[in-house]
């Protein structure tokens, strides 16, 4: 078991616990010098919870394997946790699932909450314990079910209060500054700082760009492979799937402007990087996902990973096989497909991204007194930016519309429904209710520091289209 698990779970401490949490990791067995043959019956990055001499727990381990079939990696990773603080919890009270009573749930979350964890995080917690009493029950392994439910409520499905959403947009001076000088490495001034051994500027703020002017969430844009974003003069739109929180298939919208800054970021960075990474390329080319026919007209790709071949749809490759697609030419050039490549030809990580932004702020804060005041930038404050601009946007259109309307008439079910600002916007963000979109109500008319303008003019050769929107705050701030 220990040759096919990849390290523990952060936090294992074997003095302490019998039980720890591994994932499963075949790309090991080769590096072993082993020999796998026939089916892998449990895939890679399915958790296996083992014992203190690697033994594989039940029925810990099938539960697992079955539930995490349809998961992204982040949320296996995460029920994955929960299932461990859970199963750790059990152990020391020295019994085992199949002898759980309501009461050993009430005095779970009593600790859970007690330790300080958040309403939120308690009620994710809830979803694997409800699953896993439910695989017992319905495979026979328990009689009934350790709570009783009375009307709608159980010990398994309390009042949770929502929290409310921490909406953070940035002002077109904030945006300059962590562009240009976060990112590009600029002084205040505009002028070059030539002190600065910053890498990847282009890249870094070709990605912010990215983020600001589409709204993707950073598991999205972070993964986008390189064909996705087509080369023209105008606009296109690509589909996120496999990427997008909880696999919701949507359509997203990437501006010619942002198009012209992801050209000038292939031309060069992308492109240098992408050559001295050759001989790293070459060397890890048995472990890459190497692609022999892709169809950009449909955006279906074939490839091999691991010994097996499949055919998919650019949308639905999920964002393990993404990172590691290459083609290799006729003389052995090897050519990554993810879009964002680091020193060694492969994609940066999520946390790597975290690191860039963090960085960006570090440097700002350098600068202290020249630049504006401006609050830690995260990845996910430019996809908020992004709905307060575009949810502006569709109140004007709104508005708009509603003022053409002849004076007594009264519009059809379909037009309300296409013109409804909150509407566009959930399917512009992938949100599954509207009521998180409807968050973004309270930012747009209580805070001068959001976005107020809307996009218009995308065709301005003069200006790219991130500073167009964002310039246009300090326009009606004037």
């Amino acid at each position: 078991m220990r040759r096919l698990c990849s390290t523990p779970a952060s936090g294992v401490v074997r003095a302490r616990w019998a039980v720890h949490l591994y994932f499963a990791d075949w790309a090991l067995t080769s590096r072993l010098g082993m020999s796998v043959e026939g089916d892998r019956v449990v895939p890679d990055g399915t958790p296996i919870l083992v014992d203190e001499a690697m033994r594989p727990v039940e029925p810990w381990c099938t539960f697992l394997r079955l539930y995490s079939q349809n998961l992204s990696s982040n949320s296996i990773a995460a029920y994955a946790r929960d299932a461990l603080e859970f199963a750790r919890f059990l152990e020391s009270r020295g019994f085992g699932v199949l002898d759980v009573t309501e009461q050993d749930i009430v005095g779970y979350r009593a600790a859970r909450l007690e330790a300080g964890i958040s309403g939120r995080s308690w009620a994710r917690q809830l979803v694997v314990i409800r699953a896993l009493f439910t695989y017992l029950y319905e495979t026979g392994q328990r009689n009934s079910l350790p709570w009783i439910q009375v009307g709608t409520r159980s010990v398994v499905s309390p009042r949770v209060p929502k929290a409310d959403m921490d909406v953070r947009a940035i002002s077109h001076s904030q945006w300059i500054a962590l562009r240009d000088v976060g990112f590009g490495g600029q002084l205040p001034d505009g002028e070059l700082d030539e002190s600065y051994r910053g890498r990847c500027t282009v890249r870094n703020s070709c990605a912010a760009e990215l983020a600001l002017t589409t709204g993707m969430r950073l598991t999205e844009w972070r993964t986008l492979l390189d064909p996705e974003v087509r080369s023209g003069t105008g606009g296109t739109s690509l589909l996120l799937e496999a990427c997008a929180k909880n696999g919701r298939r949507r359509r997203v919208y990437v501006p010619a402007s942002t198009v012209q800054s992801v050209e000038l970021y292939r031309s060069t960075e992308r492109k240098a990087m992408i050559r001295r990474a050759q001989s790293y390329l070459r060397r890890k080319l048995p472990t890459l996902a190497v692609v022999t026919e892709m169809d950009a007209a449909t955006g279906r790709v074939t490839y091999t990973l691991e010994g097996v071949t499949r055919r998919e749809e650019f949308a639905r490759i999920p964002p393990k096989a993404r990172r590691l697609l290459v083609t290799v030419g006729v003389d052995g050039w090897v050519e990554p497909l993810s879009l964002f490549v680091g020193r060694s030809g492969l994609p940066p990580s999520q946390r790597r991204w975290h690191q860039y932004f963090h960085e960006a702020n570090d440097r700002i804060g350098t600068f202290e007194g020249r630049l504006p005041a401006m609050p830690a930038v995260t990845p996910h404050d430019l996809r908020h930016t992004f709905a307060i601009v575009m949810l502006r946007s569709l109140q004007a259109r709104a508005a708009q519309f509603e003022r053409a309307r002849p004076r007594h008439g009264i519009g059809t079910i379909s037009e309300h429904i296409v013109h409804n600002p909150l509407l566009t916007l959930q399917r512009l963000l992938g949100h599954a209710s509207p009521s998180t979109t409807m968050e973004y109500l309270r930012f747009v008319d209580e805070s001068d520091a959001l976005i107020q303008a809307a996009f218009e003019s995308w065709s301005d050769g003069e200006r790219d289209y991130a500073s167009y929107v964002l310039e246009q705050l300090e326009t009606q701030r004037a």
